[in-house]
């Protein structure tokens, strides 16, 4: 979801702005439209924003293959916002992470496509399909591992489409053989993380605009299992450090054999190697807390 600038051909960032715009443009109506009718739908979905944009750009290092990944976050955003709204989201998170050098600005229709349009939209329709016949936070939960997986095919297509037209259908497998094995463990934990995120909203909409007063035995699970797959993930990671592995990401590693003769000069690789990467993700992260401390207190005066 994250493909640098100087890997895709002109013809497919074209194609795949076009496509993005439309569905932004949509998404803009519909957001616009919500306001009108309920005010506190904007800190919400500022809200909201500011989660997918910082777990979107969080590297989380994962042991069996000796690479680092994301999270995807737009299932989530598609079901608390709706999906043409978690278009919006994306284009945005995606503009900013540009600049710490996870995906380029020419490539933000494309992965717009794959991590607002492809992710959130099959996490969106399983959810609906799901949620009439079995519990909500399972619905959820499948919801956020179909979305970050189909994400990462669908920027597996993206690749094999622009970088080798003449057998798509082998180098789409191929990719996608690179990406999965390092998404796959990160995909279970977005489906503990949004079938919680889900179910807790589901139980106490009234917290998001008073403070709990205890931990109900839902939430003590939640919470538990969540840090399980945590630690497990960690320590994996560790493991996969001591064997020599640099965790680097599954992007660049895919993008690298992909393309290995592409010059990735976008803007964030450039300040990421004049400030390196602790000061650019110090400032994703201060950005994404001060947004999501901000909008949370609008949404409780608003609520």
């Amino acid at each position: 979801m994250h493909i640098s600038d100087g890997i895709l051909e002109p013809r497919w960032i074209l194609i795949w702005s076009v496509i993005t715009a439309i569905f932004v443009s949509i998404g803009l109506r519909r957001i616009n439209n919500r306001i009108r009718d309920e005010p506190a739908y904007l800190p919400r979905i500022s809200l909201i924003g500011a989660v997918v944009f910082v777990i979107s750009v969080w590297h989380i290092p994962v042991p069996v293959t000796g690479s680092s990944s994301h999270p995807v976050g737009t299932p989530l955003a598609a079901i608390i916002t709706g999906p043409f709204a978690a278009v919006v989201i994306s284009a945005i998170a995606l503009f900013l992470q540009a600049f710490v050098a996870h995906g380029g600005l020419t490539t933000i229709g494309a992965n717009t496509f794959s991590m607002g349009i492809a992710g959130a939209f099959s996490g969106y329709i399983v959810y609906r399909l799901l949620k009439n016949f079995s519990p909500l936070w399972f619905s959820a939960g499948i919801a956020g591992l179909v979305g970050s997986i189909v994400t990462y095919l669908t920027t597996a297509l993206q690749l094999a489409l622009s970088l080798n037209p003449d057998n798509v259908l082998h180098y789409w497998k191929l990719y996608s053989l690179g990406f999965i094995p390092t998404q796959m463990p990160l995909a279970i934990a977005e489906f503990a993380f949004t079938g919680y995120a889900i179910e807790y909203i589901s139980r106490t909409r009234h917290e998001l605009i008073c403070q709990s007063k205890g931990l109900d035995r839902f939430t003590k699970t939640a919470i538990l299992l969540m840090i399980l797959v945590t630690f497990a993930i960690a320590l994996g990671a560790y493991i996969g450090y001591l064997k020599g592995g640099d965790m680097a990401g599954t992007d660049s590693t895919v993008e690298t054999f992909a393309a290995p003769d592409a010059v990735q000069d976008g803007i964030g690789a450039a300040l990421m190697a004049r400030f390196g990467e602790p000061v650019g993700f110090a400032l994703v992260g201060i950005t994404g807390g001060l947004f999501t401390g901000y909008f949370w207190q609008a949404l409780r005066r608003r609520s």
